[in-house]
């Protein structure tokens, strides 16, 4: 007795939806990680965490925080915060990554 297998891989379209799902998904990632660090930026005014922003060029996103304090208080471990911390978006960077490559694929699966 013997098995057969036979697969049909239509290169091109795995192709296609990864040029076209990985950079919607990055950017769906990269929201979902600004989502989780919101909730742990510092916050006085809220003026920081309303800052926060999601670009995605080519295949790349990227989160940035604007303003001239932002680095400042994401570095500075001896802060303390009555809300928030430092940090606040390499934390969930690292614990957010398995989800942030989850929705990587799943939205490159859909443009399949």
């Amino acid at each position: 007795m013997s098995i057969e297998w036979s697969i049909d891989l239509d290169i091109e379209k795995v192709i296609g939806a990864a040029a076209t799902g990985a950079p919607r998904g990055a950017g769906l990632a990269m929201e979902h990680i600004r989502g989780v660090a919101a909730a742990l930026t510092p916050e006085d005014t809220g003026h920081l965490v309303g800052t926060a922003d999601v670009k995605v060029e080519g295949d790349e996103a990227s989160i940035t925080y604007d303003g001239p304090y932002a680095r400042r208080q994401h570095e500075e471990l001896t802060w303390r915060h009555e809300k928030g911390q430092a940090k606040y978006l390499e934390q969930p960077m690292h614990t957010e990554r398995d989800t942030a490559l989850g929705i990587v694929a799943k939205t490159i699966r859909e443009a399949m």
